[in-house]
């Protein structure tokens, strides 16, 4: 690595960048790339993760680029095919649950990992979960907030950033995958919020949800065939007065994205009809369009309250 980075100590994006020149060549500037884009602030949050979940393991951080790099090589496959039908394969939620939840080998082995180098080497992840913190974390420890619950927990990293701008709060993630509960479980552990925090392998219900203050739903609705039945049912789980961070992936295909949103207005009417009142959004595109056809996936990110 040269530039911004040369300042800093940063091993573990020093393996990250030396794994992906090595397996995956097409990949090899995006580390380079991120740091031109985003500075010291990028490469000491970014290491500061690969330090605290990996512990200086670089087999377990070349596993992950692995992961990451035939999961982005297959995200690239699929938006080509998107950009000719602008249409999803034709994923039933129980497909999805067999092919990929259930698989704990593909969701341990490429899918969780991927996710979670994600949030820094996709620009759109990234740049959202710095807007997540501004509009979002900042919102909610001006209002004292003290429980939350994430609602597809994947990765946990969002669980996690919650747990860490929330010191004194506890949280309960729910997902339908024993791999998702796993990953969640060990990525607090090492965060050493594990204590503040339960896992429910079920969907959130309201008797679960009383007196939680916040509320946080990242890219699930894409994974559902009935988004708005979901929203109903969160909006009757969660109490007045609560907040909460929602996101969806829009022209975004993914072996287990079923539901197509193709702007932010889509995704607003869907959480307005839920009753649901939006105080803030922001689309975030993956890159800027280079022609009149192409597609480009995006993350719509939204702040909403229960009133």
């Amino acid at each position: 690595m040269s530039g911004v980075a040369d300042a800093v100590d940063a091993p573990g994006i020093q393996a990250v960048s030396e794994a992906l020149a090595s397996t995956f060549p097409m990949f090899r500037k995006v580390v380079a790339v991120r740091i031109r884009e985003f500075g010291v602030p990028w490469v000491e949050r970014f290491e500061r993760e690969l330090s605290v979940y990996f512990r200086g393991d670089t087999t377990a951080i070349a596993r992950a680029v692995d992961g990451y790099g035939r999961f982005s090589l297959e995200a690239m496959r699929l938006q080509q095919q998107f950009d000719k039908t602008l249409a999803y394969p034709g994923v039933s939620y129980r497909d999805a649950v067999s092919e990929v939840y259930d698989n704990c080998e593909y969701v341990l082995g490429t899918y969780l990992p991927a996710l979670l180098l994600s949030h820094y080497l996709w620009p759109h992840h990234y740049r959202q979960l710095l807007w997540a913190h501004a509009r979002f974390f900042d919102r909610l420890r001006a209002t004292g907030a003290r429980t939350f619950c994430d609602v597809g927990v994947g990765t946990g990293f969002y669980s996690k950033e919650a747990l860490i701008a929330l010191p004194r709060a506890g949280g309960w993630g729910f997902d339908i995958s024993t791999a998702s509960l796993r990953q969640t479980a060990d990525l607090l552990d090492r965060w050493g919020v594990a204590d503040r925090y339960t896992l429910c392998q079920r969907e959130v219900r309201a008797e679960a949800a009383e007196g939680f203050d916040a509320f946080i739903v990242v890219e699930l609705l894409e994974h559902l065939e009935e988004p708005p039945r979901f929203l109903r049912s969160l909006r009757a789980a969660v109490p007045r007065g609560a907040l909460g961070l929602v996101s969806a992936a829009i022209d975004a295909p993914n072996r287990d994205h079923i539901y197509l949103y193709r702007d932010m207005a889509s995704i607003a009417d869907q959480l307005s009809a839920a009753a649901f009142t939006v105080l803030e959004s922001m689309n975030f595109p993956a890159y800027e369009k280079r022609s009149a056809e192409e597609t480009v996936p995006q993350c719509g990110c939204f702040v909403v309250t229960v009133s």
